[in-house]
């Protein structure tokens, strides 16, 4: 039983430092205010982290970690590959325009200095299924042979790219836009 409740007191702080980084910021979301939005004691939030940071840093290898297994969810290696593109593609797009204060928190957390307090291997684990599934298909002769992080780079970059626009409200992209997206991106990437 403790088990479940140490559970829902560590996701209602990570919750709450999400919504409190969604609206103010990294530096404008004190410990106190975590509390407080998560209705537990301050103390209770050095139990599980030793500081702010820790805290960030846990949420972002969270955040990271489920919306990358989110991608591959429902990967059919039966299919073609380029099907398969197809889908991580959009799902990486239809995913975070649904889940907004994920995508602004992790774009956030990435071009911050706190992305230098997450371990290189961590990070890398975290990327490596997605580089192992582009990576297959650079074996296999489907995708061209370009570095796995060059490649990741260059998919969820333009996928994340599109993301951003859908969520201005400048410009909602129709499901044929999307489409032409995938295309462009995929002729990119796919060996000649």
């Amino acid at each position: 039983m403790r088990v479940n409740k140490d559970f829902d007191k560590k996701e209602a702080i990570f919750e709450a430092m999400l919504e409190l980084i969604s609206k103010h910021g990294f530096h404008s979301s004190p410990m106190s205010e975590v509390a407080k939005q998560a209705n537990v004691a301050a103390g209770t939030i050095y139990h599980y982290f030793k500081s702010k940071d820790e805290l960030i840093c846990a949420l972002y290898l969270k955040i990271k970690s489920q919306s990358n297994e989110m991608l591959l969810k429902n990967d059919d290696p039966s299919k073609a590959f380029k099907d398969r593109f197809r889908q991580f593609y959009l799902q990486n797009f239809n995913y975070f325009t649904k889940n907004t204060k994920e995508f602004y928190f992790l774009e956030q957390f990435s071009s911050s200095p706190y992305i230098n307090l997450v371990s290189k291997t961590e990070l890398q684990a975290l990327d490596q299924p997605i580089y192992d599934f582009l990576r297959k298909a650079v074996f296999t002769q489907v995708l061209r042979d370009i570095s796995p992080k060059i490649m990741t780079s260059l998919v969820l970059g333009s996928s994340s790219a599109l993301v951003k626009l859908q969520l201005s409200g400048d410009f909602l992209l129709t499901p044929s836009d999307l489409e032409s997206a995938y295309i462009t991106c995929w002729d990119g990437i796919k060996k000649q």
